[in-house]
């Protein structure tokens, strides 16, 4: 199977998500291109049996070149099989989880008339100190860092709460 594993991401975060899923789908055999949708946007997906689509949330969406890809391939997509996966700190309050998934996933899915064979949700990483006045200022309007401290974040420091078995496990199963 040809498998293309797009991605659009941020802080660099979901880009390891990404190539964990490219690994497991090039171990099971696979012929794999991984894409960075910041870098280059692939121009025929005609050529791949499956594509998988993942971007990070940040506050509250996907990012500008992953959005703009499913939006620009929606009519080609719907013809393929399709998986699509977002890292978000929804993750880590259990509250939120379903909302989230609806939103950042189904709701997107929708909007551009696919029905994904798989949809994963998954932790990414969060680093204050790698985030610019205007995104610190953007989160503190959300109360994300407050929010992250009540469930015990040290958000002085970086913090990775991706779960490594989950999102290998969840390619494996694309697989």
């Amino acid at each position: 199977m040809n498998v293309l594993v797009a991605f659009g991401t941020k802080y660099g975060s979901t880009v390891k998500v990404a190539d964990a899923i490219a690994s497991e789908m090039r171990n099971a055999g696979h012929e794999v291109d991984l894409v960075d949708l910041r870098e280059r946007v692939p121009s025929d997906i005609g050529r791949y049996d499956m594509v998988v689509v993942g971007s990070p949330v940040f506050i509250g969406k996907w990012t500008k070149p992953a959005q703009e890809f499913l939006h620009r391939n929606g009519k080609a997509l719907t013809e393929k099989r399709v998986a699509m996966f977002v890292c978000c700190s929804d993750v880590l309050f259990e509250e939120k989880v379903e909302a989230a998934r609806k939103m950042y996933l189904d709701d997107v899915a929708a909007s551009c008339g696919l029905e994904p064979v798989a949809m994963g949700m998954f932790g990414g990483e969060v680093d204050f100190n790698k985030y610019s006045m205007f995104t610190k200022f953007l989160l503190s309007k959300v109360g994300a860092k407050e929010e992250m401290e009540k469930k015990g974040v040290e958000t002085s420091k970086p913090y990775d709460f991706r779960d490594w078995e989950q999102v290998r496990g969840w390619a494996r199963g694309l697989a």
